[in-house]
């Protein structure tokens, strides 16, 4: 029987694949806190969450919450979660939320009042301009937390910036195995996953493909661009070679991707904006493509490390036809995007997040891994 008692409560668990690595931990009985509907509107899409159920067996239990101003990150609050809290008595809490949020200061003080530690999430890679209350919010949240948890090493340091001095771990996100899905470059057939943004700059890849007469598109996603880029597809005349699939779950990627033969990820960068981690990019790895994106966030490091990653300038539609053009000329062969393809699920899998967390969070909140 475990240990200890932790509960982890945010609005990413509302995603099915976000509970993915809190499966099998070893040393804690685990309580995931999800809201019951998360409307997320840069995806279009509303995550409704399972029925709740009693965990066990390695399998965690599964509490649902209403929340108020759902979809809202900075804003919302949990219904319930004192009530929930006093109940379960976990030994711990894990705060899945940036340290200015409303929720992180309302989880806080739940932890306060039954006397357990915290720690909370953070994913900001760029300076951020907070508006009031938020800046004293993320000075009492960086007084109070046991510890915090963020993916990549650009993260670690703007939390450092801000002036949090307590105990920092990485933990990368996580990616779910999938099967090959057997690319054939004969298809010509480019794809984009991800949310229809300005940021993203699919809007460059519909230019490109303007470029590149015999090759065809599909875009997996949703967001405020999403008519906008239907619009310029029509300007374009390439209605005839674009796809929009809307919102497709992350379970059912590889059916969206079937015939595909590279994923192209032109993500932007501003002063305050850059990609922050980049999962679109490893879960095209995992289903055996070859990968493009631009050089911005962490998309360049994850280049370094996957050699069927290739980072390059794709500030234009014309670097962008030719990046695409030079990768088809020397399409990586099976054997190496199968190799990729291992090293990011033995990586990037929910096992190795799963000890990743476990480990890090039994040394801040207390407890043995």
């Amino acid at each position: 029987m475990p240990e200890r008692r932790l509960a982890v409560i945010g609005h990413p668990l509302a995603a099915e694949e976000n509970r993915l690595a809190f499966h099998g931990w070893r040393a804690h009985q685990l309580d995931l806190i999800v809201p019951r509907i998360w409307r997320t509107r840069s995806l279009g899409h509303a995550y409704r969450a399972p029925l709740p159920s009693t965990g066990g067996g390695g399998i965690p239990a599964l509490h649902v919450l209403p929340v108020i101003a759902s979809g809202r990150n900075s804003f919302f609050l949990w219904i319930g979660l004192g009530a929930l809290l006093a109940r379960l008595r976990p030994d711990a809490i894990y705060c899945w939320e940036e340290p200015w949020c409303l929720a992180t200061r309302q989880v806080a003080a739940r932890a306060r009042g039954l006397g357990i530690p915290f720690a909370f999430y953070s994913a900001e890679n760029r300076p951020k301009a907070l508006p009031w209350p938020f800046p004293a919010l993320l000075k009492k949240t960086f007084s109070e937390a046991k510890g915090c948890i963020v993916p990549t090493a650009a993260i670690a340091a703007r939390a450092r910036a801000w002036g949090y001095t307590g105990p920092l771990s990485i933990v990368p996100l996580w990616i779910r195995a999938r099967k090959t899905a057997k690319a054939d470059p004969g298809t010509r057939r480019i794809a984009y996953v991800g949310r229809l943004i300005p940021l993203k700059r699919v809007g460059l890849i519909l230019e490109a493909l303007t470029l590149l007469p015999d090759f065809f598109l599909r875009i997996v996603g949703d967001g405020p661009e999403r008519q906008r880029l239907e619009a310029l597809a029509r300007d374009r005349l390439l209605s005839g070679r674009v796809e929009f699939l809307g919102h497709v779950a992350n379970a059912d990627l590889q059916r969206a991707l079937a015939g595909c033969a590279l994923l192209v990820l032109p993500t932007g960068e501003n002063a305050r904006q850059a990609e922050q981690f980049g999962k679109a990019a490893l879960e095209g790895v995992t289903l055996g493509l070859p990968v493009l994106a631009s050089r911005g966030g962490n998309l360049a490091d994850l280049a370094a490390d996957f050699p069927t990653i290739a980072a390059r300038d794709l500030d234009t539609p014309e670097n962008l036809a030719q990046a695409v053009r030079e990768i088809f000329a020397a399409y990586p062969d099976r054997e190496r995007l199968e190799a990729a393809k291992a090293q990011a699920e033995t990586g990037y899998g929910p096992a190795a997040a799963a000890q990743g967390l476990e480990t890090a969070l039994s040394a801040m909140l207390g407890g043995r891994p």
